[in-house]
């Protein structure tokens, strides 16, 4: 069985400094920084699937065949619901079986991670410049006090089980479409679950509880990622694999120096599926902005996916400037109190100023946060317009 057709694996390890004492009879001599090594993270990554993007309908019969013969591949954005089930029932019932097997072995089943004398003269080297100004010295040094290289090392062990388990989460990270990671992680967990309540609750029988231990925080991270993640794609919704995919992709780049906010960028993709002209025009400022492109395009981009919500919206032609009134009638039916009303009409039309003096009539953007502003109101605006309204929110 290929399973993810997957080329590399790696494991990731942390080096911390820590200080040995080096004394001879009793004596102390020296305190010599030596390391730790802990494991972090264990990776697989697949061929290069993220920029590879295929239709199974471009090779029906090729791809339907070799799914069939247990070849799945991670790149094909339509594959039909039965097709993913299907794969991934073989393919998790694969990985429970070597994990099941892990987890009622009663022996421990340590790996260790060493590194070689070389390696670890290297960083006491470098971490000791005042005791040894060269590599040949730390061997000289440990010759005359009788210390062991490998000494000077506190070395990490980790159960074979874990290792396994980051093997199984690099495989469903490897898994580009949000919607079949979760059902891949949801029944590999659920046929792990139900081994585990039938050896324990009708054979009676206790596994290691230290190996039972390690699956539960793996299976709680997952689950917590899940949850996490669903946050950010417009959940409990689903659609297409190409949006999830778009979305997928801004959940990937998240981080609190990204000036974006994922969750709203997420949501708005949702509230604008209705209106594909005025979406279309949301996504090429979204991609100018991950892009590191034109702020000043991307901002324009903006404004006129607004202007064209407005136009479908409120049925007529008027320029974003004109619309005001219209919104404010719009609004009032369904049911915004006043107050709302005028907050939003004074935003807007700042938000309006804002775009003609910069934008329209200027290049005047080239500040991130500035962007990153207009981006929030933006989608604000378009929460606001579209989710009150009971025809577009109830699906």
């Amino acid at each position: 069985m290929e399973n993810f057709l997957l080329d590399k694996q790696t494991l990731t390890i942390k080096a911390v400094y820590n200080d040995t004492e080096i004394s001879n009879s009793g004596n102390l001599l020296h305190t010599i920084k030596g390391i730790s090594i802990i494991p972090i993270h264990f990776k697989i990554e697949p061929l290069v699937i993220k920029e590879n993007l295929i239709q199974k309908s471009d090779n029906k019969n090729k791809v339907q065949k070799e799914l069939y013969q247990n070849r799945y591949y991670t790149n094909i954005i339509d594959y039909t619901l039965g097709e993913i089930s299907f794969a991934a029932n073989f393919l998790t019932d694969s990985w429970s079986k070597l994990i099941w097997k892990l987890m009622i072995e009663e022996k421990e089943n340590f790996l260790t991670i060493s590194l070689t004398d070389d390696a670890i003269i290297e960083q006491i080297t470098k971490e000791n410049t005042q005791l040894f100004n060269e590599k040949n010295t730390v061997k000289e040094f440990c010759k005359i006090h009788n210390v062991d290289i490998q000494s000077l090392v506190q070395y990490a062990k980790f159960e074979q089980i874990e290792l396994e388990l980051e093997g199984v989460t690099a495989r469903l990270s490897s898994e580009i479409i949000f919607f079949r990671k979760k059902l891949f992680t949801e029944l590999f967990i659920q046929k792990i679950d139900a081994k585990i309540y039938e050896f324990e609750e009708i054979q009676m029988n206790i596994m290691p509880f230290a190996k039972k231990e390690i699956y539960s925080k793996w299976r709680n991270s997952q689950l917590r990622d899940i949850e996490l993640v669903q946050k950010y794609i417009k959940s409990p919704f689903t659609f297409d694999d190409l949006d999830q995919f778009s979305n997928y992709q801004t959940i990937n780049r998240f981080a609190v120096k990204n000036h974006q906010q994922q969750d709203l960028i997420s949501e708005t993709f949702y509230w604008m599926e209705n209106f594909p002209k005025a979406k279309s025009r949301f996504v090429i400022a979204v991609e100018y902005y991950n892009s590191n492109g034109d702020l000043r395009d991307s901002v324009d981009n903006l404004r006129l996916s607004l202007e064209m919500l407005l136009k479908e919206l409120l049925q007529n032609e008027k320029s974003l400037e004109n619309q005001i009134s219209n919104i404010s009638n719009y609004q009032e039916s369904l049911g915004i109190g006043k107050e709302i009303r005028n907050t939003f009409q004074k935003t807007l039309e700042y938000y309006n100023k804002f775009q003609n003096e910069n934008v329209k009539h200027n290049d005047g953007i080239n500040n991130v946060h500035e962007v990153e502003f207009i981006f929030g109101l933006t989608m604000i605006f378009i929460r606001m317009l579209i989710k009150p309204n009971n025809k577009f929110n109830l699906k």
